[in-house]
């Protein structure tokens, strides 16, 4: 029952000053009738917990951003070697269909592909597409798997490995197509190559080692800005043959946010998916290694659901994360981007962070759920 303001004030005044009455013998204040335990100050708190103003809540359930994916492959003349060879004269593909480094990195990237969900839009790109240049075009479309999955396959079984290597045009490339999709959150790209970069920019194959070096140093700084600058990620695989190209590959994954956990740049423990140890079973490290990038680019970032009641506060905004036993956890706001869910910079998206997002790409049945109209909870 609601009592007028008033009354309330009243009653609240006689309940909480029962409690200072006692009768003789150190009687509680509890009058006739009373159930047993509870006093006037007990009365009086629920009857002001049952008046307290309380918040409206609507909820809507969050569905991820599918991940843009483009996929960059070195298909140089080298990458006919041996798979088992950590270096080899370049010449022509090996006999057997699935020995080469080329044929091994097709095959695993068609059965990692495979592990993504459906609407995981994936485009393919190879360089050199002439023998010396990377030109803008892409081998397959960035289109979702549930429609490409096919296409890729088949346009990756007709490639042959042949020419040198444009790494800086194929990487400016791959990137100025991922800007393009200007839209799509979060963006990627994977880059795979098995040895240095023997083209400078502009397609120059006549150009010096010192040109090549200063090219090195731009591609770095190509793929930091990438990040920083355009939130898109580039992960570096380097296939056997890349030995003397670490520096470069490792300090790429560095400033592109991939770095492997507990890496230095400087090695031994190289940032990118170093695969060139010779005592590497390369099939199997280069599944792990696609297997931790395909976790990675399943999505933490939500795009806001409207809220049901039409109204966006987002002072006034929680989410929470029911995962595969039903268990529910509410993720609080974590404006430092550690530990819990942050608003993208621009008040679109809700992206998860650190832990909270483990957790939440852990689940397959689990959904994730804004609640809108309650202050914020803040970690």
């Amino acid at each position: 029952m609601l009592y007028p303001r008033r009354v309330r004030a009243v009653l609240v005044s006689w309940l909480l000053a029962g409690c200072a009455v006692s009768g003789g013998g150190g009687a509680d204040a509890s009058g006739p009738g009373a159930d047993a335990g509870t006093t006037r100050t007990d009365a009086a708190r629920e009857l002001l917990d049952a008046e307290a103003p309380t918040c409206e809540t609507t909820t809507a359930r969050a569905e991820p951003l599918p991940a843009t994916l483009l996929v960059n492959l070195d298909t140089s003349g080298s990458m006919n070697c041996l798979a088992s060879a950590a270096s080899c004269a370049v010449g022509d593909p090996t006999p057997a269909p699935d020995d080469s480094r080329y044929d091994v990195l097709r095959i695993e990237l068609v059965r990692a592909l495979g592990l993504l969900p459906d609407t995981t839009r994936v485009g393919v790109m190879h360089y050199p597409d002439t023998f010396s240049c990377s030109r803008d075009g892409l081998l397959v479309g960035i289109a979702p798997l549930a429609s490409s999955r096919v296409a890729i396959e088949a346009a990756l079984l007709g490639v042959a490995p042949e020419g040198i290597t444009p790494t800086r045009d194929a990487v400016d490339n791959a990137l100025r197509r991922l800007r393009a999709e200007d839209d799509a959150r979060p963006r990627y790209q994977i880059l795979a190559t098995d040895g240095a970069a023997t083209v400078c920019l502009g397609c120059d194959a006549a150009c010096s080692f010192d040109a090549l070096d200063r090219d090195n140093e731009a591609l770095v700084a190509d793929v930091e800005r990438a990040a920083t600058a355009d939130d898109i990620r580039t992960f570096v695989i380097g296939v056997p043959g890349s030995a003397s190209y670490r520096p470069i590959l490792s300090r790429m994954a560095s400033v592109a946010g991939t770095a492997r956990a507990g890496c230095a740049v400087g090695g031994p423990a190289f940032c990118h998916y170093d695969l060139t140890d010779p005592a590497l079973d390369f099939g199997g490290a280069l599944r792990a290694a696609l297997g931790a990038i395909g976790e990675a680019v399943l999505s933490c970032e939500y795009a806001i659901p409207p809220n049901p009641d039409g109204a966006f506060d987002p002072t006034k905004v929680n989410v929470r994360h029911t995962n595969d036993e039903g268990e529910v956890e509410r993720i609080g706001r974590d404006p430092s981007r550690r530990d819990g869910w942050d608003y993208s910079d621009d008040l679109s998206r809700i992206e998860l962070h650190g832990a909270a997002c483990e957790r939440v790409r852990a689940t397959t049945r689990g959904q994730l759920e804004v609640l809108f109209g309650c202050p914020t909870e803040l970690i």
